[in-house]
């Protein structure tokens, strides 16, 4: 049991890949997403959060193109940086954002 633990813990760092976890454990890495899923329900005792953290946010200013049918633009393009690559929203209004910035925040 002490084992399992310290290989979810492991998972559960900034940056860890889980597959790359299990491998360097010589474990299945579907048997160690399912001691992630039960861990983070209570299944092994209380849950403690290891790796939550607030992620960076960079602002870059936009390009602004003028037009003759030129009006206001409420939409923005937001890059979330993950573990396994970019995740790129185009056109995201105010109501996506706070959408996003509250699941980000759980």
């Amino acid at each position: 049991m002490a084992q399992k633990l310290t290989i979810v813990r492991e998972c559960l760092q900034p940056g860890a890949s889980l597959a790359g976890v299990a491998l360097a454990h010589r474990v299945n890495a579907n048997m160690v997403r399912k001691w992630v899923v039960k861990y983070r329900q209570g299944g092994y005792g209380e849950f403690r959060d290891v790796g939550t953290a607030m992620l960076p946010v960079l602002v870059k200013p936009r390009r602004v193109v003028r037009s003759s049918r030129a009006k206001a633009d409420t939409t923005a393009t937001v890059e979330v940086e993950l573990r396994r690559g970019v995740l790129r929203l185009y056109g995201a209004d105010a109501g996506l954002l706070n959408a996003l910035i509250a699941v980000l925040s759980v």
